[in-house]
C-alpha cells in the first residue's frame, strides 16, 4: 500500500508538467497571417495574427522602413519600429490592427509581431510589405505616323448633262353633241295621256254606279 501511495504522487507531481508540455507542442505559434509576405497594400488594412502563446502576457506590433529597421546611431542602438498596437490578451488568426496606409510614404515596409513571455523573454515574427497608395501616372506614347510629301488633288472628271426634251401639248378632245333622246315626250303627247286617264277614270265611276243600282232592285 506504500509503494502504492508514492506513486500517486509522484503521478500527481508530474501531471501539471506533462500538461505543459502537451499544451506547448499542441499551442500556435505567434504567426501575421495577414497581409502575406510581400503584398501590395493601399488604404486601410486590418492586420490578423495569432498570439496565443504559452506564457503569454501581452502583445505588440510595430512597422519599419524596410531599408533601415535600426537607428543610424549605432552606439544607442535605439530600434526605428513604430508601434500600431498593443494587446494584453492573446488571440487566434484575430484582427490585431487597423494600420491606414495613408499617412505614410509609398515605400517597402517590414511588420513585426512581439510577444512577451511570463520569463521575461519574448518571441516575434516579421513580415515584408509593400505600401501603394498613389497610382503611378502612365503617360501615353503617341506613335507619329508618316505623311506624304505631297498630296495631290483629284479633279473630278466633267461630264456632260443631257437637256431634257421640250413637252409637247396634247389638244383637248373637241366635246360632240349628245345624240337625241328617243324616249323624251313632247308637251302634246303628255296632254293626250292625261285626258286619256281622266276618261278612264270617269268610265269607271260610271260602271261603279250601275252595278250599285242594279243591285237595289
Amino acid at each position: 500500500m506504500l509503494d502504492l501511495s508514492v506513486n500517486l504522487m509522484k503521478v500527481r507531481f508530474l501531471l501539471p508538467f506533462v500538461l505543459l508540455l502537451i499544451a506547448a507542442q499542441t499551442a500556435p505559434p505567434i504567426a501575421i497571417t495577414s497581409p502575406a509576405p510581400d503584398s501590395i497594400i493601399s488604404g486601410e488594412v486590418t492586420i490578423t495574427g495569432t498570439t496565443d502563446v504559452l506564457g503569454f502576457t501581452s502583445s505588440r506590433l510595430d512597422f519599419s522602413y524596410a531599408s533601415n529597421p535600426r537607428s543610424p546611431d549605432a552606439l544607442s542602438g535605439a530600434d526605428t519600429w513604430f508601434a500600431l498596437q498593443t494587446s494584453s490578451q492573446p488571440v487566434v488568426d484575430s484582427p490585431l490592427a487597423t494600420w491606414n496606409t495613408t499617412l505614410i510614404s509609398d515605400g517597402d515596409y517590414i511588420l513585426r509581431l512581439r510577444v512577451f513571455l511570463t520569463d521575461g523573454t519574448s518571441q516575434e515574427v516579421t513580415v515584408p510589405i509593400k505600401v501603394q497608395n498613389d497610382t503611378p501616372i502612365v503617360t501615353p506614347t503617341f506613335t507619329p505616323t508618316s505623311t506624304p510629301e505631297s498630296i495631290k488633288g483629284q479633279i473630278p472628271t466633267p461630264f456632260l448633262v443631257a437637256s431634257s426634251p421640250t413637252p409637247t401639248l396634247t389638244p383637248r378632245p373637241t366635246p360632240t353633241p349628245l345624240p337625241t333622246n328617243p324616249v323624251s315626250l313632247d308637251q302634246n303627247t303628255i296632254y293626250s295621256s292625261i285626258g286619256r286617264g281622266a276618261l278612264v277614270i270617269v268610265g269607271l265611276f260610271l260602271f261603279a254606279g250601275l252595278i250599285l243600282r242594279f243591285r237595289r232592285y
